[in-house]
């Protein structure tokens, strides 16, 4: 009897070791494409910018990724499928240069996407791209390739975004712990073929206030190359209450541009359904700065 017992014993070690071996490795890298293995490179390092970030200038030169994003995502498809995805953070070796293989003589279509995101952007396909949290400033590349022998790619990534920015000059109240701001009329979601937003999204994020806090800034993707956003600012106390609010609306957003509006936000305790005001001024590509 011991021996069966010990026999038996054996028997399920050996199938418990078997299906150890056999667990799958999950990575940010997948592939389902082998084929003749050519060896392509793609080395991101040109941005088209205005000068979202202090300290950089404007420029198509080459910049260090890690200047401007924390994610790179990397995805290619071939007749509608996802045959690659590889996902980059910074501080990775080789942050910003993908090497792939791919079969010869097929043709694929190749999507980058660069952005500071929470997590790795969700690229559907090459017109759906969406993003766990927050908008960030984001970068993309769309390029459809026929393989025929080993190359190497210098990639320039386009801004997809417009920024809004908010000025505030006047001192922010000790009572008030942080700005919401509710915004449509832009997209959530990037269609990388277009370039542009493709969904009707009702985007809020919130920040964090403090004394010293006087520049806040948000992101969206145009549906066009230009548009038109209503945004509703609420600031509010640690229990959630609305203490003040500004509503501006006939936004005008441009991707690669930036609306800086400035003024004093504060005044009297408000009904945030009273309180709503227009802001016009002619068009300016690379910013533009509305008093309020």
């Amino acid at each position: 009897m011991q021996n069966k017992l010990m026999a038996m014993g054996a028997f399920v070690l050996a199938c418990l070791l078997l299906s150890a071996c056999e667990k799958v490795n999950v990575s940010d890298e997948e592939s389902q494409e082998h084929g003749d293995g050519i060896e392509l490179v793609f080395h991101v390092d040109k941005f088209e910018q205005v000068p979202f970030v202090k300290d950089v200038a404007v420029t198509r030169d080459a910049v260090p990724v890690e200047q401007l994003c924390t994610r790179l995502n990397f995805a290619v498809f071939s007749n509608g499928t996802k045959v690659k995805s590889i996902a980059q953070r910074a501080g990775d070796k080789d942050f910003g240069t993908v090497k792939v293989e791919l079969s010869k003589g097929k043709t694929f279509q190749v999507v980058i996407i660069a952005h500071s995101g929470a997590s790795s952007a969700t690229i559907t396909s090459p017109e759906k791209i969406s993003f766990d949290g927050k908008v960030t400033d984001t970068f993309y590349a769309y390029q459809e390739i026929t393989v025929d022998e080993s190359k190497d790619y210098s990639v320039e990534l386009k801004r997809a975004v417009a920024m809004f920015r908010l000025m505030v000059e006047d001192d922010t109240p000790s009572q008030i712990q942080k700005l919401q701001f509710k915004y449509t009329g832009g997209s959530s979601t990037f269609n990388a073929v277009t370039g542009h937003g493709c969904v009707n999204s009702k985007q809020t994020e919130e920040r964090t206030v403090s004394q010293q806090s006087k520049t806040f800034e948000i992101y969206t993707f145009p549906h066009e190359d230009t548009d038109v956003l209503k945004i509703t600012v609420n600031a509010m106390d640690p229990a959630g209450n609305i203490l003040f609010t500004r509503t501006f609306e006939d936004v005008d957003v441009k991707r690669n541009m930036i609306t800086q509006y400035s003024g004093k936000f504060y005044g009297e305790i408000v009904n945030p359904e009273a309180n709503s005001f227009k802001f016009l001024a002619d068009n300016y590509w690379e910013e533009k700065d509305m008093k309020y």
